[in-house]
């Protein structure tokens, strides 16, 4: 049976995603020199679209990206329903959204323009859904992730989480928590991590070196609109084992509740009620 054809947007214009598009000069594949974002389209809609479109904006100031016309609200997403319609995707899917610096220089850039490429790929759970058998987590210890500005962007400087995943699927471990330069948990391979303990939730701060992720914003924010207590701050193994929930969070899966680190074990009471309170906020939006 031959595989339908499925297709990318390259600097608005659609291709084939079996098309080469860019050659060995390109500063992404050279140097990591590319930011991306990871969104979920459910139900038609484009979940957290302008948070993503913020983090972008200031992950490209950053770096020194010159803005591009066609990354504003209006037109990505009239480029992601597009290639919604063009893929089949029938409003359920991963959008990976990359701008990278045009070819040229060395280190150091000739231009400070950019492309970018729109990837989607089909998910089949139409709607966050907590995970039936709880996660058995790990920490990752050979490599430590630095603490720099750098350090909250979802850059194509991955290696740390390449690591932490072979580490991971070398020892069948659920998902692997990559710690920072001063031993602290920073986050998990693609997720961001919670403890709950009592009824106070505590996640790293970004100074601790983890992804300023939209998932753990949303939740954030959430809780501090009904004035539950959210402390951002370092968190040491000790706490790990003194927590009465551990959760990861971030925008494909929603939540995924944690049942084993060594050899405390957790229950999911908390976030399968988080959990529901996102899923209520979406399930009426369909576009």
């Amino acid at each position: 049976m031959m595989q339908q054809a499925t297709y990318i947007n390259f600097n608005g214009n659609i291709v084939d995603s079996s098309q080469p598009i860019f050659t060995s000069a390109n500063r992404a594949f050279r140097y990591g020199d590319a930011v991306f974002e990871t969104i979920r389209l459910m139900n038609g809609e484009i979940l957290f679209f302008e948070q993503h479109l913020q983090r972008l904006k200031k992950s490209m100031s950053l770096l020194g990206m010159l803005p591009h016309d066609d990354l504003t609200f209006h037109n990505l997403y009239l480029s992601i329903r597009h290639l919604d319609q063009v893929n089949q995707l029938k409003g359920h899917g991963r959008i990976r959204l990359e701008v990278f610096r045009n070819d040229g220089g060395l280190y150091t850039p000739q231009s400070n323009h950019v492309s970018y490429i729109i990837e989607v790929t089909p998910l089949a759970l139409r709607h966050y859904k907590l995970n039936d058998t709880g996660l058995k987590i790990e920490l990752y210890t050979d490599i430590k992730k630095p603490v720099s500005a750098l350090s909250n962007l979802k850059s194509s400087n991955a290696l740390y989480y390449v690591m932490a995943g072979l580490y991971k699927r070398q020892h069948n471990f659920g998902d692997c928590l990559v710690l920072n330069t001063d031993g602290r948990i920073a986050e998990a391979i693609s997720s961001n991590i919670f403890l709950v303990k009592g009824n106070t939730l505590i996640t790293p701060s970004l100074e601790e070196a983890c992804v300023a992720g939209i998932m753990r914003e949303s939740i954030i924010r959430m809780m501090k609109e009904r004035e539950m207590p959210v402390i951002e701050t370092g968190i040491e193994v000790e706490d790990m084992l003194k927590a009465d929930e551990i959760f990861l969070t971030d925008v494909i899966h929603g939540i995924r509740w944690v049942s084993a680190f060594r050899h405390k074990r957790y229950f999911n009471s908390s976030s399968r009620q988080l959990l529901k309170e996102i899923q209520e906020l979406h399930s009426t939006k369909k576009v």
